[in-house]
């Protein structure tokens, strides 16, 4: 009589030891998260559009910014902003920074990136050094107390901010009350920012030569209940003094 005689180990259980190292050798999923929002002029009301996309990959950030706005008097467009701003990030640092914008005809390119311990703006009026942590002026990084620097990603000029607030305050929302932190970063230009608990702004304001512009959150609130804490790094910022740390 033939005799078969199996290995003391299964077949099934190599096949799962190899499946395991394949699985331990694949990536985390990377985070991805992209909101929507309605620019709102105080006179003209509703004059565009501006969407922020984050992919968070291991230590690697990308946020992609895309504004769209045209102000109309009698069906005539009297002014018209378009930008495209991307974002990298390698941990909490700024490693990159490239974009474009175009306000009534005349384009402003922006590229910046880290060289050794400081981060190197170019634009058509020159080259500017910024400390190593500077942050670009994106309103989702603003979530700390403190004073830092910052870069426009409009124009690439380099400033100094300063973060205060971060109190509770309730605004109205797609027709219901939520529940937010109010954060003013005064540089430039002066920026109003409520965060909800997730970090999210579901609303912004900018003061563009003396007029509030708001920016307020189209996308469904429930997208931004459930975003990943911290999606995006937080500036680096100085605490206030006497506090050991600013914000969340």
């Amino acid at each position: 009589m033939l005799t078969v005689e199996f290995p003391m180990r299964p077949w099934w259980l190599s096949l799962l030891a190899v499946l395991g190292l394949l699985t331990a050798a694949i990536p985390a999923r990377a985070q991805e998260r992209a909101y929507s929002y309605s620019v709102v002029h105080p006179i003209y009301g509703t004059i565009g559009t501006f969407t922020e996309s984050i992919a968070r990959s291991g230590d690697t950030t990308r946020i992609v910014s895309r504004l769209r706005v045209a102000v109309r008097i009698l069906g005539i467009v009297v002014h018209r902003e378009e930008g495209d701003h991307t974002e990298t990030f390698l941990g909490d640092r700024l490693v990159a920074l490239d974009g474009a914008t175009i306000t009534n005809g005349t384009r402003i390119d922006v590229h910046g990136e880290a060289q050794g311990d400081h981060f190197v703006v170019t634009t058509q009026a020159g080259v500017v050094e910024a400390p190593a942590d500077v942050v670009p002026s994106d309103p989702w990084l603003l979530r700390n107390l403190g004073a830092g620097t910052v870069v426009s990603v409009k124009t690439g000029r380099v400033f100094g901010t300063s973060v205060t607030g971060g109190e509770p305050a309730t605004i109205s929302l797609q027709g219901v009350t939520v529940a937010t932190r109010h954060f003013t970063a005064q540089g430039e230009k002066q920026q109003d920012i409520w965060l909800n608990d997730r970090n999210v702004p579901v609303m912004f304001r900018s003061l563009e030569n003396g007029t509030a512009i708001n920016f307020v959150l189209t996308s469904p609130l429930q997208e931004a209940a459930i975003a990943e804490a911290h999606l995006a790094p937080a500036a680096k910022l100085q605490p206030p003094e006497g506090q050991p740390g600013g914000g969340r």
